[in-house]
């Protein structure tokens, strides 16, 4: 309730001033009180979810996410920059989320456990595997967003089929995880993990090759979203399925920070690459997602 009602008195903060200073203080504000909802309602998901139906909830949670990340940015192009419009629309509806949330909370049958703050630090050592998935795709997430529609400009797309290229990525998420997750039910979770991180390393190679030109790009770019995003789907229901309790928000928490280690990774290493040699951001991101790929794969070997 907090994170929802604070998140919003920041976005009013938006709307009524210009101050530079200020907004990177409210845009601190802001990450801080999102990523509470994130830690919470992730940990939450799990603790209320019964494990036979664990991967089609986390796949349908995927997909509200996913739609949220398509359609968030069209508030500037429907409301645009001027007045402060858009982020009072937006303060209007995360008020009206606070409000819905506080009464449906009500009727909450299962609650996350309070967390043990030195949990959180020991859930590195203690699932790094599932750590290494966030991480992965923490890379991958932040550099479709920010880096590779640069590249894509580059090689000969507008800005706005640029920016079509970052809507088809989410498309390919939000189609793509209710099936994923009823796939999670149905097999072992560690080989869907696995095969999510194969078909990233391969969904990238091919757009390394693909003129821009070719309408294959829309396809491959939404097969790359489906993909990536799945690894991030398949990690939440492993975390629901191997801990409960205050390790189960340990790990959410824990989530947060190992996905913005890989969103400062990401553009950072990529950003470079592009600069020296365009090929090289691809390659890295090929040998990041393979080279989990295969450390996962012998985890599954010995288990």
């Amino acid at each position: 309730m907090a994170g929802l009602a604070i998140a919003a008195a920041a976005l009013v903060g938006f709307a009524l001033t210009e101050n530079l200073i200020f907004w990177f203080f409210l845009r601190f504000v802001l990450g801080y009180c999102v990523n509470t909802i994130y830690v919470l309602g992730e940990a939450w998901l799990n603790a209320a979810a019964n494990d036979r139906v664990r991967g089609r909830v986390t796949g349908v949670y995927g997909a509200g996410m996913s739609f949220g990340f398509a359609i968030g940015p069209l508030g500037i192009a429907v409301f645009g920059t001027e007045d402060g419009l858009a982020f009072s629309i937006c303060a209007s509806f995360v008020a009206l989320v606070a409000m819905l949330f506080a009464i449906l909370a009500r009727r909450a049958k299962a609650e996350p456990e309070p967390v043990i703050l030195r949990e959180i630090g020991a859930f590195f050592t203690l699932s790094p595997h599932l750590i290494v998935l966030v991480i992965i795709f923490g890379i991958f997430d932040s550099t479709a967003i920010a880096i590779l529609p640069l590249y894509f400009v580059n090689e000969g797309l507008t800005q706005g089929e640029a920016a079509i290229f970052v809507t088809v990525i989410h498309v390919g998420m939000i189609v793509a995880q209710p099936a994923l997750g009823w796939l999670l039910d149905r097999v072992n979770r560690w080989a869907v993990a696995i095969g999510c991180l194969a078909a990233t390393s391969l969904s990238f190679f091919v757009l390394l090759y693909i003129p821009v030109s070719s309408s294959l790009l829309w396809l491959v770019s939404a097969a790359a979203g489906a993909a990536f995003f799945g690894v991030y789907t398949s990690a939440l229901t492993l975390l629901g399925q191997n801990h409960t309790g205050s390790t189960l928000v340990a790990g959410s928490a824990a989530f947060a920070m190992a996905y913005a280690l890989g969103g400062i990774a990401g553009p950072a290493t990529t950003g470079a690459l592009l600069a020296i040699n365009a090929s090289w951001a691809f390659w890295f991101l090929i040998a990041v997602s393979t080279c989990a790929a295969a450390i996962l794969w012998r985890k599954l070997g010995r288990s």
